[in-house]
């Protein structure tokens, strides 16, 4: 009994671990030129990507703050890349289709493979399955692709208001959107206070279309240049057909002040959409909390040209900003600059 069970787990073990070569055809719709399927191997590339970004997430939150700029990013970056690199091109895991939709793949009985191609939904086949097929011919559809809509009018209301943030997604961009923006954020905010508009609700849903170019990166924090990184903002949405959209890049990070107002620190000069400092409006502020942070030394020189002393206290490697303006007061500045176009929407 015992040698009859020994054999019949080598068959098994023979069998499941043979190889086989499968060959057929695959195509995806043909809505674009790149008419190319890219077939994988027990999706080792999804899993290797999974898997990568989770090992960079970590490494980005053990690092400390002062080290986090942008040459730690873009050394991490390059090593992730090369190691994809290397995997997408190895043929024993990820092959593509000629220019007639033929492949040939060999693969473990065991394994599956993973049809794809560019804003095509993905097909996944055991070998086992395809093996019993006469022929072998995938066929991708389409992904389902949202439109994003568009404003050739004008806005018909503006609403300025202290927002805390609740929730922030990246919607898809789909092939029905290329060539139009290049990203679509939107945005779930708690309306903590209104400044102008009167918003009714208590929540707020809006859409942000981030330009194609960034801002210039910084080397110090918590001067940051997207609003979604800061928890509290005073945040300005225009309202049009069927859509609240924020005014693009223009946001003011703010704190609760000892006097129990709202108040946004002065930033250094080159940081996107910096209000000077030498404007009536600007006051001393009583942060709740301190605005304060470190600066890496090699930035010294930097740093002290863009924090002037009279607003700021720069010493061994410490930054605290003792100036800004209070929310109103912003606003009243946005309206000679930024909001000026807008101008009809403000009685």
């Amino acid at each position: 009994m015992k040698r009859t069970f020994l054999l019949f787990l080598l068959i098994f073990q023979i069998a499941f671990s043979q190889e086989v070569i499968i060959k057929g055809k695959a195509h995806n719709s043909g809505t674009f030129p790149n008419r190319t399927v890219t077939i994988i191997i027990n999706d080792t590339i999804n899993k290797f990507r999974k898997y990568n970004d989770l090992l960079y997430e970590k490494a980005t939150r053990e690092t400390p703050d002062e080290k986090k700029d942008i040459f730690y990013h873009l050394n991490n970056l390059k090593i992730r890349n090369a190691e994809f690199d290397k995997l997408y091109n190895n043929k024993n895991y990820v092959i593509k289709t000629d220019s007639l939709g033929n492949f040939e793949i060999k693969a473990k009985i065991t394994d599956s493979l993973c049809f794809e191609s560019y804003w095509h939904t993905t097909k996944k086949f055991l070998i086992a399955d395809l093996i019993k097929k006469k022929k072998i011919n995938i066929s991708l559809e389409l992904e389902p692709c949202e439109v994003w809509p568009k404003h050739p009018e004008k806005p018909t209301k503006l609403y300025v208001f202290i927002g805390k943030k609740i929730k922030t997604w990246n919607s898809p961009s789909g092939y029905c959107n290329v060539g139009a923006l290049t990203s679509r954020i939107l945005s779930k905010y708690l309306v903590v206070k209104n400044i102008y508009g009167d918003f009714k609700k208590d929540t707020i849903h809006f859409t942000t279309y981030p330009p194609h170019s960034a801002p210039i990166q910084q080397n110090y924090v918590p001067f940051k240049t997207f609003f979604a990184d800061f928890e509290y903002c005073l945040l300005y949405v225009l309202e049009y057909k069927g859509e609240l959209l924020q005014m693009r890049f223009v946001f003011d990070d703010i704190y609760p002040t000892k006097e129990g107002k709202w108040a946004s620190p002065l930033k250094p000069k080159g940081l996107y959409h910096t209000i000077s400092p030498d404007l009536d409006k600007l006051k001393k502020i009583n942060f709740v909390t301190p605005i304060e942070f470190t600066y890496d030394e090699r930035f010294e020189n930097q740093i002290k040209q863009n924090f002037p002393e009279n607003y700021n206290s720069v010493s061994d490697g410490k930054i605290t900003v003792n100036y800004g303006y209070y929310v109103e007061d912003l606003f009243e500045i946005r309206k000679t600059g930024a909001l000026k176009e807008f101008n009809y929407l403000i009685k």
